[in-house]
This record gives structure tokens, sequence and C-alpha cells, in this order.
């Protein structure tokens, strides 16, 4: 069930409508507006708080973009190794199998009699 909370970033009050709980949202404020303060920081004319929000956009767009690609690349690790485990397990159920299967007949194992 969404519910709204309050949230300053930039100086404005914002409402976010969010599932999450007051905290999840506050910490989401306070990255963002962490992030804005960053890119305005140490600068002598002060830029439109759109602007910096398109950059910081494009910053939020970026780590998410690494983040996906390190993700990617982690499934495709873990796809890899347990490809190679199944082969594993593969040969050794082909080797248990041979070792249980009864042996043929062998010429040069006679039984003795007598």
């Amino acid at each position: 069930m969404k519910r709204s909370f309050q949230v300053e970033i930039a100086g404005q009050r914002l409402s976010i409508r969010s599932d999450e709980g007051p905290q999840y949202v506050q910490q989401l404020a306070d990255y963002v507006d962490a992030q804005l303060r960053q890119l305005t920081q140490g600068r002598r004319a002060t830029p439109s708080v759109q602007r910096v929000a398109l950059l910081v956009a494009i910053q939020l767009a970026d780590e998410l973009f690494r983040e996906r690609d390190l993700h990617r690349r982690f499934r495709a690790r873990v796809s890899d190794k347990l490809a190679a485990l199944r082969q594993a397990l593969d040969a050794h159920e082909t080797l248990l199998r041979g070792m249980d299967a009864p042996a043929e007949a062998d010429p040069d194992a006679s039984t003795s009699e007598g």
C-alpha cells in the first residue's frame, strides 16, 4: 500500500508516494540531496537547481548502469561455474554407474573348479 512521505531535497519540500517505509524514502532523499550539494560545492555561481538535478540524474543513471553490468557479469560467472559443476557431477555419476555395472565376462577371469 503506497503511503505519502514528506522529504526535503535542495531546500524544496517534496511529497513522495512509496510502498517502502519512511526511513528508506528519507535515505533516498538524503542521497540525492548529497549528490546535489556535491555538484554545487565550491562553485562561485550557483547553477539552477534544475541543471544540477539533471547532472545528478546522469550520475545516478551511470551508477545504475554500472551496477547492472556488474550484476550481469556476476550472473554469467555463476552460470559458468554452475555448468562446470553440472558437467563434473555428470562425469562422476557416469563413473559411479560404471562401477555398479556387473563385470562383463572376462576371458582371463576363470573360475577354478575343484
